[in-house]
């Protein structure tokens, strides 16, 4: 199949058994980089069991609004790498670089936040989400793939593919989490 064969920016690899244990070691890491109070969540799609991704873990570390520079300045110490957005969202911060696992060498993301901030809540309702709806997960697989192809070597394109079904999700989850809501009465 040709299709197969094609350049794609973002190519889809198998979920990683492994990715629950990386991720342990990589929040011990954080913890004892930051002195300052914190919770680190794993996120993205080797958060989710069988899910396919990037293979990239993803970190979300939540901390104080005025802890957040700092977070970012104590991971650059160690040689991970701001990526400011070109659109800046004052309620995020992204960090990237290498992780050595044992023997292999990764890639991470790093994603600050503040308790409470829509990034927070948006990011765990998402996987809690994928977690709790396995067949939701298989659907987000099955369309990541082809928006891989659909993308090829345009990784804005796959971005944007994916933006909009993170939306679709959220207000499923949302919905969801409205209807567990206890009623109150009067």
């Amino acid at each position: 199949m040709a299709d197969e064969k094609q350049d794609v920016a973002v190519k889809i690899e198998p979920y990683d058994s492994q990715a629950p244990e990386i991720f342990e070691e990589i929040k011990q890491f954080i913890s004892k980089l930051i002195p300052h109070k914190i919770e680190v969540e794993h996120i993205g799609s080797t958060a989710v069991e069988g899910l396919g991704g990037k293979g990239i873990i993803d970190v979300l570390i939540i901390t104080k609004q005025e802890h957040m520079q700092k977070t970012v300045e104590l991971l650059e110490s160690k040689g991970y790498k701001h990526n400011p957005p070109a659109d800046v969202i004052p309620e995020k911060f992204f960090v990237s670089g290498p992780y050595k696992h044992k023997e292999k060498e990764l890639h991470i993301h790093l994603h600050i936040t503040f308790f409470g901030s829509k990034e927070h809540k948006d990011k765990i309702l998402f996987r809690d989400y994928l977690r709790q709806h396995p067949e939701e997960a298989e659907t987000y697989l099955r369309l990541k793939k082809q928006w891989s192809r659909q993308a090829g070597s345009d990784a804005a394109k796959y971005t944007e593919l994916k933006s909009s079904y993170f939306n679709v999700i959220l207000k499923k989850a949302e919905k969801e989490k409205q209807s567990r809501m206890p009623r109150k009465s009067y």
